[in-house]
């Protein structure tokens, strides 16, 4: 009977479950999470999200112990790594010390996992992942509290490539809060990008350009990287995710980049209600327990992403040995250890004395599990500090970046402002910019609401009001026997700044 996969996926708004057998799609579901629970591909709130996977997987009626795992590639890093032909006894610490070097965060903050891959002979290449701790580690801890344990974990790019049977290809995955661009070239994914998007709601039709903006990013970066071997035109490029059922978005993309957009297909069987585009990683996930099956056409990266310190421990098999050898050593003295027994008169006191010995380990037991309940307290609130310590560094991202952008909104504002117009007052709120003065006509006003819509700052430049003022002035009686009015405009302009 054909081995029964159950595969998850967590992101920040989802779960989605998917259990195939064999080459078949049994069953999947998602369920949504509420904001916060998840944030930037980080579980946050563990017993809550974990509390979530288990009414998954009760609802769906799965029962499992065991899960392949995918984790967002955001924050994650990629790289494949060229050495000459080396033992395979100094590659891990070669890998190592070529992981210091090239990647901009310290390894101490990362899981590391690396394969090596197929490569001309005298060389050896090397496909490494780095993902940070904190993602990794609250994943597992999440997965345990439900009462799972990972034994695969994978990144959602590459669980992308590995669906993908063409050996050169471009892979495109937008999903509501990321995107995804992978490169296949000769079957190995490089580069990989996951590119979040907007948070504030916007329409397929406003996401567009900056997809395929960042797409077109992404190839010219391979093909300077790649001279000799760049993307030709022919290269298929595939879509999956919450776009890939709109022919128009295949159609944009084709006629702005030039390449043939097709929706990315299923090579496991799924049911027709099943629609395999939203369910693409979890494919993926399940393709990476079956990637030997269809190794001659799947992308040769298939390293297991899971933290060593995770991993199940390997059977010792001189321990599995070493058992029914005690076990007969035991049989052939146990005699001889009754005749000796017989021969000691003081019998009860031993006894006595086991029945101490057993009470003072009984206590040393107790105590020791008393302070593993204190290590783990103290473990959960290092936890929460870090969670406190990473939300208040978040804030005072969010608090610079939005100061940033009042300095630069305020300088446009001033800088574009006519010579004979005078401000009265400039008022800046988070997403809107209300300017009053006073100009001697009309025109000026205009104008600067014009200069301001051309600086590409606003979504809408609103004149909401304007009117005109009329003021006496006296001029000098020893010229002019009387007074002169004196005619300005007051005005008020409303600025929607752009997200």
């Amino acid at each position: 009977m054909a081995k029964k996969i159950v595969t998850l996926y967590v992101d920040d708004t989802s779960i989605r479950l998917l259990v195939t057998q064999g080459n078949q799609v049994r069953k999947w579901a998602d369920m949504p999470l509420e904001p916060g629970l998840v944030k930037s591909a980080v579980v946050i709130k563990e017993a809550e999200v974990a509390r979530k996977i288990k009414q998954l997987l009760k609802a769906e009626k799965v029962r499992a112990n065991k899960v392949i795992v995918g984790l967002s590639g955001l924050h994650c890093l990629s790289r494949p790594l060229t050495f000459p032909q080396l033992p395979k006894t100094m590659l891990a610490e070669a890998v190592m010390r070529e992981a210091k070097r090239v990647l901009p965060v310290p390894v101490e903050q990362l899981h590391i996992s690396w394969q090596t891959v197929p490569v001309p002979e005298g060389k050896t290449q090397v496909y490494l992942i780095a993902i940070p701790r904190k993602t990794a580690d609250a994943m597992v801890k999440t997965l345990h509290r439900a009462r799972l344990k990972p034994y695969l974990m994978d990144l959602k790019p590459l669980a992308l490539a590995r669906v993908v049977k063409e050996a050169t290809a471009i892979i495109v995955n937008i999903e509501p809060t990321e995107l995804d661009i992978i490169i296949m070239a000769d079957r190995v994914p490089h580069p990989i990008r996951t590119i979040p998007l907007p948070s504030k709601a916007l329409s397929w039709q406003e996401k567009l350009p900056m997809i395929r903006d960042e797409i077109d990013r992404t190839i010219k970066f391979y093909n300077s990287n790649y001279k000799d071997k760049p993307l030709a035109q022919s290269t298929p490029m595939f879509i999956s995710g919450e776009l890939a059922d709109k022919p128009e978005v295949a159609r944009s993309l084709s006629d702005g980049l030039g390449y043939s957009v097709l929706p990315l297909s299923s090579p496991l069987e799924c049911p027709e209600q099943l629609d395999p585009s939203h369910y693409m990683v979890n494919i993926g996930l399940a393709l990476k327990e079956l990637w030997s099956e269809r190794k001659a056409e799947a992308s040769v990266v298939n390293l297991n992403a899971l933290p060593t310190t995770y991993q199940p421990k390997p059977v010792s098999w001189v321990k599995v040995i070493a058992v029914p050898i005690v076990i007969a050593v035991v049989a052939g003295i146990a005699p001889l250890l009754m005749v000796v027994q017989s021969g000691y008169a003081n019998i009860n006191s031993i006894r006595d004395q086991l029945d101490m010995t057993t009470q003072i380990l009984i206590k040393k037991q107790s105590e020791r599990q008393e302070l593993r309940n204190g290590i783990v307290e103290l473990e959960e609130k290092v936890a929460e500090a870090e969670t406190a310590r990473d939300n208040f560094t978040t804030a005072l991202d969010s608090l610079d970046k939005q100061g940033s952008g009042v300095d630069h909104n305020l300088h446009i504002a001033t800088t574009a402002l006519p010579s004979t117009i005078n401000l009265a007052t400039i008022n800046h709120t988070e997403d809107m910019l209300t300017i009053s003065g006073t100009s001697p006509s009309e025109v000026e006003i205009l104008q600067y609401a014009q200069t301001l819509d051309d600086s590409g700052l606003f979504t809408e430049v609103l004149i909401a009001s304007m009117r005109k003022v009329e003021c006496e002035s006296t001029v000098d009686e020893s010229t002019v026997d009387e007074s002169t009015v004196d005619e300005s405009m007051d005005f008020t302009l409303i600025l929607r700044i752009r997200g």
